[in-house]
């Protein structure tokens, strides 16, 4: 794979038992999951990861993709967020982490200048149109009409490769 590129995508940290504890070893081991994966996809050849800037899985990836981009110069990230507001009502060490992860991007857009009902899925869709391959933290099982699910449509309908870790309890 030579300039390959991964969209990042995954369910709400409300579908996770833990929520939004960061603490909580549940949390902890999908966090490890994730961040090895994304090693073995660069070692596989991914150069660029693509992530939506929301809270839990995009953050979670791309303060991972960073961590990796201070030994990788080559890595690159590209975040798309839904809209410019988003952060706004985000507690404040969540806002100190989400503005770092847009400061530490290659390359960042926005799907839209304000909340709109599709802005999400907009974000999750133009990730996922750049992609060649998607990594998804993702449970079909819990799924419900969300913008994640219609990602998960969206990118199979682009025909795309799609790895899933599935985590084996979730409430949602």
């Amino acid at each position: 794979m030579e300039h390959c590129i991964c969209a990042i995508i995954g369910q709400p940290p409300m579908c996770f038992p833990w929520g939004f504890d960061e603490e909580d070893e549940g949390c902890n081991t999908l966090k490890l999951a994730l961040a090895q994966k994304i090693m073995e996809l660069r070692q596989q050849g991914v150069t660029h990861f693509a992530v939506v800037a929301d809270y839990g899985i995009g953050l979670y990836a791309g303060e991972c993709v960073n961590a990796l981009r201070q030994t990788d110069p080559d890595l690159m990230r590209f975040v798309v967020t839904p809209h410019e507001e988003q952060a706004v009502k985000w507690a404040p060490y969540l806002r100190e982490r989400y503005f770092q992860l847009l400061a530490d991007c290659t390359i960042m857009e926005a799907a839209s200048l304000h909340k709109t009902p599709d802005c999400e899925y907009d974000a999750y869709r133009k990730i996922i149109e750049y992609a060649d391959i998607v990594f998804a933290i993702y449970d079909p099982a819990i799924a419900h009409g969300d913008a994640v699910d219609l990602a998960m449509e969206h990118a199979s309908a682009q025909k795309l490769p799609v790895i899933t870790i599935l985590p084996d309890c979730w409430r949602c």
